[in-house]
């Protein structure tokens, strides 16, 4: 599900919070090809970087603008992954810290995943999921940024989107 703080006016902000976790299993290859390498045998900022690009390929196809590498949506996604790691539930805290840091835009969003999977399995998830996939592909959001770290033999990554 999605967290969002739309600007009503300066300073001013709304925010609906609600919780859904995309649990993946590992993935199989077929008989006589290797499988994809685990999460946790790649670099985080790779797999990161390959969920962004995925995620720009599903807003092409859907006619929408691509999403602006943040840095500031990078560093806060990375510092809720980290703050996830460990933890047997994901749990989207309030987004009211990463929109002020983030200033002067108003609007933040945020998927999370916990996964063995690779990273088109977990975009496919998201897209299936109608909270997950409204993020994807909300015109209103315009920059992201990700944030993965090992948990585990799993992925674990928080996905920070922005807009005005």
């Amino acid at each position: 599900m999605m967290l969002v703080g739309r600007g009503l006016c300066a300073g001013r902000f709304l925010a609906a919070a609600g919780v859904l976790i995309v649990l993946l299993s590992g993935c199989s290859a077929p008989p006589g090809e290797e499988p994809p390498e685990a999460p946790t045998s790649v670099d985080p900022d790779s797999y990161a970087s390959e969920l962004v690009e995925l995620t720009n390929e599903t807003r092409a196809e859907e006619g929408l603008e691509e999403l602006q590498a943040s840095p500031c949506a990078r560093e806060a996604a990375l510092e809720r992954a980290t703050a996830l790691k460990g933890e047997e539930k994901l749990v989207h805290a309030p987004l009211t810290p990463v929109i002020d840091a983030c200033e002067p835009l108003t609007t933040a969003a945020e998927n999370l995943v916990n996964s063995a999977a690779v990273p088109m399995d977990v975009v496919e998830a998201w897209l299936g999921s109608p909270g997950h996939r409204a993020n994807i592909v909300d015109p209103d959001l315009t920059e992201t940024g990700i944030g993965c770290v090992p948990d585990g033999q799993k992925m674990l990554c928080s996905q920070i989107f922005l807009g005005p």
